[in-house]
């Protein structure tokens, strides 16, 4: 049996998306020291920055991960933003004047206008300081965040033969599409992502599967020995290796409103 894991988070160096798109590439400079291609929810700049919000994340967030570290970098995304759980595993780098951090998207933040943020309270310490509440910032989607994480996954605990859901973390992209065939070989089936970030299928039958999941940029990764026993198992695997080239990138936003990475890569 594969072993239990959590989800983790970590920092690296931030990385920009190759992921083709109609806009032309855009280069730009980077509060990080090194150029980067435009791909923004708010691009980095007073004319066109957000506010960012101090928030204390409890133990239960929208992308339902679990045994998030209290002190970990997180961030939560406007209702709009957020769409449906679209960007949870994802990274932002972001930064203001007095510093900057990279957070993992773990929830979805109902009082936030379009491209505001709330950041747990280590992540704001990075940015602003903690009794000011709020921050303008700039932040920035990342992309094959390095070292690449390993994959795990979490069967929800009332799956069965006849309906299935799991939970995977560790993917460092958004993930745009998961599917399922059994073990021996068969027809792909797509499973459907909830608002919780739980991909769920009806019908799956009792398993072992081979799941399969594509991020936004195209890269992929088969799981084996999927099986319907509720838990949370790590995979030795990973969706990626090595760092992106800085090539054609998608602008994700504007200041005049947020785009989400899925429409723009293909989904």
């Amino acid at each position: 049996m594969l072993a239990t894991v959590a989800v983790g988070v970590w920092l690296v160096r931030p990385s920009a998306p190759a992921c083709v798109a109609a806009d032309p590439p855009h280069e730009a400079s980077s509060p990080f020291g090194y150029p980067v291609t435009a791909m923004t929810f708010a691009p980095i700049g007073p004319e066109t920055s957000v506010e960012a919000r101090y928030f204390v994340f409890g133990k239960q967030v929208s992308c339902s991960f679990r045994e998030l570290p209290p002190d970990g970098f997180y961030a939560g995304l406007s209702t709009p933003d957020f769409g449906h759980a679209d960007l949870c595993g994802a990274f932002l780098d972001i930064a203001s004047p007095r510093g900057s951090v990279r957070a993992l998207v773990v929830d979805r933040c109902p009082a936030c206008a379009p491209g505001q943020l709330e950041l747990s309270a280590a992540a704001f310490a990075r940015i602003a300081d903690p009794a000011d509440g709020v921050a303008r910032v700039g932040y920035r989607l990342v992309r094959d965040p390095q070292p690449a994480q390993e994959l795990t996954y979490e069967v929800q605990p009332d799956s069965s033969a006849s309906w299935f859901g799991v939970l995977f973390g560790g993917s460092g992209n958004p993930l745009r599409a998961a599917a399922v065939r059994p073990a021996a070989g068969g027809p792909w089936r797509p499973l459907i992502r909830r608002a919780d970030n739980y991909w769920t299928l009806s019908g799956a039958g009792p398993g072992p599967f081979t799941a399969r999941v594509t991020d936004v940029y195209g890269n992929e990764a088969e799981i084996t020995d999927v099986m319907v026993e509720p838990g949370r198992y790590a995979t030795r695997t990973r969706l990626y290796s090595g760092a992106p080239s800085f090539t054609s990138a998608p602008v994700l936003a504007t200041s005049t409103g947020p785009t989400t990475v899925a429409s723009r890569c293909g989904r």
